[in-house]
């Protein structure tokens, strides 16, 4: 049986819908072939919950959105629906909690499973909901301390700005003083490196001039070290030797002083040539008085002979 170009056609595009169909339902995480259950959930506000958002249980994916419509008879609430695996089972207690999976915002709804005791969700039924905080509403439970403390900072820096306005005087004649530092200084630096150009000049001029009295007194230095070499190789230990023995005699000759031998130990010692001396002066002390007192007694000068004898004999009678 021959097939017409139209059969094949329409043929081809039948397969190639279900594939898309399949396929698309397989990246949304759809299990065609997988038996399922539906479970509803009412929320308030579902925060931007879309259609195929997963459903998971401890952060393992378990399902999907597979539906969201509004209630308007009944406060606009909103009806969400689930399809899940269909050997997951729901203890009466489970709550399906609308949560952030992460920071940028995608929801997703978590199956909170509590004591099955409580009996058993079947396919059909509506869970409890909740909304968890996220992000939002802890910023807005701190949104109040935070502006609180922006406020006390902005008064903070408009005291700081007010502070600094009415120091702006200062900063002006502080900042001009600094100008005219930098002026002076930039008028200065000129004269200064040259200076320090003819420093450095001189520096290099003593250098030259040290290295050239250094060479000079290198033979000074050499005879210096012979010269100490030499004492080095002197005989000191027979020097010493002599000095000690020096020292040993003038020892002895104290002690011989000491002891009283010998004139001079004597003479320290025996006072008796010290008493003699001690008459001795005192007679010729006598002496020289008795001589100015008497000086005819001892000397006789007369320019006549025989008179001075005459008067010589004269006074000899009378005494």
């Amino acid at each position: 049986m021959k097939l017409s170009k139209e059969f094949k056609v329409g043929l081809l595009a039948i397969v190639s819908i279900t594939i898309l169909y399949f396929g698309f339902n397989f990246l949304k995480g759809i299990d065609l072939f997988k038996k399922t259950q539906n479970f509803y959930a009412l929320y308030d506000n579902i925060d931007g919950l879309t259609m195929s958002n997963p459903v998971i249980i401890n952060g393992l994916s378990v399902g999907r959105v597979s539906n969201i419509q509004i209630l308007q008879k009944k406060d606009n609430l909103i009806l969400v629906e689930m399809s899940i695996e269909g050997s997951i089972k729901l203890g009466g207690g489970t709550v399906a909690r609308l949560i952030n999976t992460d920071f940028l915002g995608s929801k997703a709804i978590e199956l909170i499973i509590n004591d099955p005791g409580q009996g058993q969700y079947t396919d059909g039924d509506t869970l409890k909901s909740a909304i968890d905080e996220g992000i939002s509403e802890l910023l807005k439970q701190n949104a109040g301390p935070v502006a609180d403390n922006i406020g006390t900072t902005i008064t903070r820096i408009n005291a700081i700005l007010e502070n600094f306005q009415s120091n702006n005087e200062k900063i002006n004649n502080t900042l001009t003083n600094i100008e005219v530092i930098t002026s002076s200084m930039s008028n200065t630096m000129p004269n200064m490196e040259q200076k320090l150009y003819v420093l450095m000049d001189n520096l290099t001029k003593t250098s030259v001039q040290l290295n050239t009295t250094l060479l000079d007194l290198k033979p000074t230095l050499n005879n210096a070290a012979q010269l100490t070499d030499s004492l080095k190789n002197l005989e000191l230990s027979a020097t010493l030797e002599k000095t000690q023995l020096m020292l040993d005699n003038l020892n002895a000759n104290l002690a011989s002083l000491k002891a009283g031998e010998g004139t001079m130990g004597k003479l320290m010692h025996d006072d008796s040539l010290y008493i003699y001396l001690s008459n001795t002066a005192r007679d010729l002390d006598r002496l020289f008085v008795d001589l100015q007192a008497n000086p005819g007694r001892y000397v006789q000068f007369s320019v006549f002979g025989k008179k001075d004898k005459s008067e010589k004999r004269k006074k000899d009678k009378k005494e």
